[in-house]
């Protein structure tokens, strides 16, 4: 098992009357902390431990707590491939995919409380990926984990099956000491990400005008790492290009899907691709 030491500034925002995937509920804004725990099990309900507490988070960077974080020990040795696109059929794949959760205790539940168990399942099922979080400030890292990354490009088409507030994140470079993100918050704006040993920095922020809002609409995301280069498009739109150099090494690369203040959150990937950028 490699053990992984990840720093982690939560990125938490404001969620607009009408929110990016039909959210109509606006997010209060008191600091919160934040526990991060490798999950029991992919698919099904999920449970896990915390400890801490927490209020409703501010629109910024959430305290940062760090952790030893087991990965998985198949990395580098599996027969997967190393570019492809999943349309999702069949069961759902537990041995290239990783998940890991980062969640928040209400204030004055205690850790051995039932209350405290984050609620979710991870299903895929008719040709879609199903996240459904019951929990509030529930943050799913989905990784794939055979290879490891330098140059990459993500693509993947997601479906809002509710109304609900909601982010949806896109990781490249995820490493030992850090990694970046791409944010598509349930308010219509986007953050590129540096989290970085422990010194997080927001490389970019913005409104999406290519977004499409509310149920059942689609959207297609796709984010490009290449060398210094970092690149957000949202439905065949490129809405940001940065470059930053902190982060050379190469790392997993996964998707995002986290809850705010109110749920159910539930939404479909429909496919996804890896491949060259």
């Amino acid at each position: 098992m490699k053990k992984m030491l990840v720093a982690l500034g939560m990125l938490t925002v404001i969620s607009l009357a009408c929110g990016f995937f039909g959210g109509d509920k606006e997010v209060a804004t008191k600091e919160p902390e934040v526990k991060q725990e490798s999950s029991e099990e992919i698919g099904g309900v999920t449970t896990g431990h915390s400890s801490g507490t927490a209020s409703e988070p501010k629109p910024a960077l959430a305290e940062k707590v760090e952790e030893e974080v087991e990965t998985p020990s198949n990395s580098g040795t599996s027969n997967a491939p190393r570019f492809f696109m999943d349309e999702f059929d069949g069961p759902l794949n537990t041995t290239d995919w990783a998940l890991e959760e980062y969640y928040l205790l209400p204030e004055g539940v205690e850790e051995e409380d039932e209350e405290a168990q984050p609620v979710y399942s991870v299903e895929q099922e008719r040709g879609a990926l199903k996240f459904d979080l019951e929990s509030p400030y529930l943050y799913l890292y989905h990784l794939y984990t055979p290879h490891e990354y330098e140059d990459v490009r993500i693509d993947f088409e997601v479906e809002n099956k509710g109304v609900n507030t909601n982010n949806i994140g896109i990781v490249c470079r995820f490493t030992d000491y850090g990694w970046y993100e791409f944010i598509a918050t349930s308010g219509g704006y986007y953050s590129i990400m540096r989290y970085y040993e422990d010194e997080d920095k927001e490389l970019a922020t913005g409104g999406i005008k290519s977004i499409k809002f509310g149920k059942d609409k689609k959207n297609v995301f796709t984010a490009i790492c290449k060398g210094k280069t970092l690149i957000f498009i949202v439905n065949d739109v490129e809405i940001a290009r940065v470059k930053d150099e902190e982060i050379v090494d190469p790392g997993y690369t996964g998707i995002n899907v986290s809850s705010e203040a109110y749920v159910p959150v539930n939404v479909e990937l429909n496919w996804l691709s890896i491949s060259e950028p």
